[in-house]
């Protein structure tokens, strides 16, 4: 057992929610578990933590906000990141993309395709896209992208995919 408590992530946000009465901002909460992860790397008695956290938040006055804390505690704010295998490829796809004019349904259908493209077939094994989103078309609450669009973006991706692989095939 590593001795956490799975319910450690609340309590920054339940904390601060009874002192100052309104929801903790994504900043201090970034701060705070970034504080704890790196806590876990300092200690030798205590197991780092091996992942890293996304954390994203959307509201009328800030607009979208998005920051990763990575196992070490190290936390920073970005428009789009990557996490895992393939992140490297992914940051490069992202970086491509025109983030900050896109709406909510055209980002999600290019995450989708930055997924596909980074998924190595050989080596990788099979993945099953699943997609979430936060901001005004969902009032800043985290949901599951509806279906409908969902579809949308998973047949634009695998799309491009093809497209991709038959070029690279007529060459």
């Amino acid at each position: 057992s590593s001795g956490i408590n799975a319910e450690w992530p609340l309590r920054p946000g339940a904390n601060y929610r009874d002192t100052y009465q309104v929801p903790i901002p994504l900043k201090s909460l970034t701060e705070r578990l970034g504080k704890y992860m790196h806590y876990f790397t300092v200690y030798g008695h205590l197991r780092p933590f091996g992942v890293s956290i996304l954390l994203g938040t959307w509201d009328e006055t800030n607009g979208p906000k998005l920051m990763e804390i990575d196992p070490s505690g190290t936390a920073r704010g970005f428009y789009g990141c990557a996490v895992g295998k393939g992140k490297q490829n992914a940051k490069t796809e992202i970086e491509k993309l025109d983030l900050s004019n896109m709406t909510c349904k055209e980002l999600v259908k290019e995450v989708a395709k930055v997924i596909y493209s980074v998924h190595d077939e050989v080596k990788d094994k099979h993945f099953e896209l699943e997609l979430s989103w936060i901001g005004k078309e969902t009032g800043g609450t985290h949901q599951i992208v509806p279906q409908d669009i969902f579809n949308e973006a998973k047949t634009y991706a695998e799309e491009a995919l093809n497209d991709s692989d038959d070029e690279d095939t007529d060459m």
